[in-house]
């Protein structure tokens, strides 16, 4: 529960720090001024920039797995969904396919 509880609070924070990042950037001012007239250390905004942008490009990150692909031998068993991701197993596929898809899951 603890590392839930981190991982939300993160999120939770980036959310905030990324509204900031945008106000600050729609605002026309420079970082700095902006940063003395909302009490925020450069520093901190520049970190927080970072990790935001960071955060963005890892969820547009595009991933590719090879699946080996068989016929299909019957209805759709399961279906999973990973974000974007749709992937139908149909019934009589085999273990080594159904491996290959979990796995290539796991690095999406």
């Amino acid at each position: 529960m603890g590392q839930e509880l981190q991982a939300v609070n993160h999120q939770s924070r980036l959310i905030e720090w990324g509204q900031r990042v945008e106000a600050c950037r729609k605002s026309g001012q420079r970082v700095s001024e902006w940063c003395e007239k909302h009490g925020i250390a450069v520093s901190t905004y520049y970190s927080w920039q970072r990790k935001v942008i960071q955060a963005v490009s890892a969820e547009n990150e595009v991933c590719f797995a090879e699946v080996p692909i068989r016929p299909a031998r019957g209805e759709t068993a399961a279906s999973i969904q990973r974000g974007e991701v749709l992937v139908d197993i149909h019934t009589g596929a085999d273990t080594e396919t159904i491996r290959a898809i979990i796995q290539a899951l796991r690095s999406c």
